[in-house]
């Protein structure tokens, strides 16, 4: 488009305004859009803004939703005692068994009950095992002296510890029904283990028979030998 001059080629006046009019035209257009652009970032902030309000609000409000509870155990250790009797009685800890053996001489035997039981405030079963010391010695008799044992349950007045204990069926602990084990040895495990259970609930009984055989030489007479047996119990794990 030609636009009207003057004599010097530049635009007349009228033209100068109108062109000054369309810059102030597209100068407010560019601050209208400039306009729309913040007014339009400032409501993209202000909804990111509630979203970080609303995010940090229900993380709040979950983290208060807890509860807890507690369980508490108790524990207390059972009791593993035994007691012992030579009468199937009294009941202590430990007794001198009752031989009748003051004037033993060579083929006599002598007999001798021990009863084991736990005590009635066990609370756990247990196995029981029997050990002979030895008599510390093999001169006199204490070198001559053989001896068996038998074991059984045992209830009261059901129990007879003399020749009659000794048969085939029997359950031996020492020897056997035609066997002799010397009272000379020391350390000497019974065989086997037997059950007692708790509270004294179950008595176990053993018989020992001691032969002073008769080729025990004559120098043994006026001797003498003793031996302990000892008895242990340990508590037997539930099966």
């Amino acid at each position: 488009m030609q636009f009207p001059t003057d004599a010097s080629g530049d635009p007349t006046l009228s033209e100068q305004v109108l062109n000054e009019t369309r810059s102030d035209s597209r100068l407010r257009k560019r601050q209208r859009e400039q306009n729309r652009r913040r007014l339009r970032n400032r409501r993209i902030k202000a909804i990111l803004a509630g979203g970080l309000v609303f995010g940090i609000g229900a993380a709040a409000t979950s983290a208060a939703w807890t509860d807890t509870e507690q369980a508490t155990g108790s524990f207390k250790a059972g009791t593993f005692n035994i007691d012992l009797s030579v009468d199937g009685t009294n009941w202590n800890n430990t007794s001198t068994m009752t031989f009748n053996a003051t004037g033993m001489y060579p083929g006599s035997k002598v007999y001798a009950p021990v009863f084991i039981r736990t005590t009635p405030d066990t609370s756990i079963d247990g196995e029981l095992k029997v050990s002979s010391g030895g008599t510390g010695g093999t001169s006199g008799i204490a070198g001559s002296l053989v001896y068996k044992a038998v074991t059984a349950s045992y209830s009261s007045g059901g129990f007879t510890c003399n020749a009659s204990a000794f048969n085939s069926g029997a359950d031996y602990v020492y020897g056997g029904a035609s066997t002799t084990t010397n009272l000379s040895d020391k350390d000497h495990s019974g065989a086997g283990s037997r059950l007692v259970g708790q509270a004294g609930r179950s008595v176990r009984a053993y018989c020992f028979e001691v032969t002073l055989p008769t080729t025990t030489p004559s120098s043994a007479q006026g001797t003498s030998a003793s031996n302990t047996w000892t008895f242990t119990a340990t508590n037997k794990a539930p099966s």
